[in-house]
């Protein structure tokens, strides 16, 4: 049984296969009105994708990208660290064992007592060593640290101190200075 369906805008009848009525030309999901007996219930137009209109200021604020003042900060673990502390301790090492190969005082007779020398003169050099360059290596950190924050970023301190490229900088003129004695 087919119903017939009239536009609304000027009453001309439609037929099932029309997508614009024939007398005024509005599309047929607009215009049609389908006659039953129990009510005149109007077609509603199908749901339109191509127009974009305002979103709601709930859905705008969803999608937008959030500020970087908003982001929450990575976590700091010590993990991230050991490779720069261990490059750190390592180049204080190394050059420490050169300063005593180097230094004449070290060498004696025997090997125990070069060895047992060298050892001495190894651990106190490496506690002054340690002495003048970790509190170098904090400030260069928090100085890059606080450059960071006029930036506007928000690093954690102990980030921009273990980072490799801060950590290299200290680590670097330390191992020219114990080449240098060679």
């Amino acid at each position: 049984m087919q119903q017939n369906r009239y536009c609304r805008s000027c009453g001309q009848e439609l037929e099932p296969e029309d997508q614009f009525c024939a007398g005024c030309g509005r599309p047929v999901h607009a215009a049609a009105r389908v006659p039953t007996p129990e009510a005149d219930v109007p077609v509603p137009p199908p749901p339109q994708q191509a127009e974009a209109g305002p979103q709601p200021p709930q859905a705008t604020e969803q999608t937008a990208a959030p500020s970087p003042q908003l982001q929450e900060r990575p976590p700091w673990r010590w993990s991230q660290s050991k490779q720069p502390i261990f490059l750190f301790l390592g180049s204080v090492i190394v050059a420490n064992l050169l300063f005593g190969v180097a230094d004449p005082g070290t060498k004696s007779g025997s090997l125990v007592e070069s060895v047992a020398l060298l050892i001495g003169f190894t651990l106190g050099q490496f506690i002054g060593t340690l002495l003048y360059f970790v509190p170098a290596w904090l400030a260069l950190g928090g100085l890059v640290y606080l450059v960071a924050r006029l930036l506007g970023r928000k690093p954690r301190f102990f980030q921009v101190v273990f980072n490799w490229w801060v950590t290299a900088t200290v680590a670097i003129p330390i191992l020219l200075a114990g080449l240098s004695t060679l």
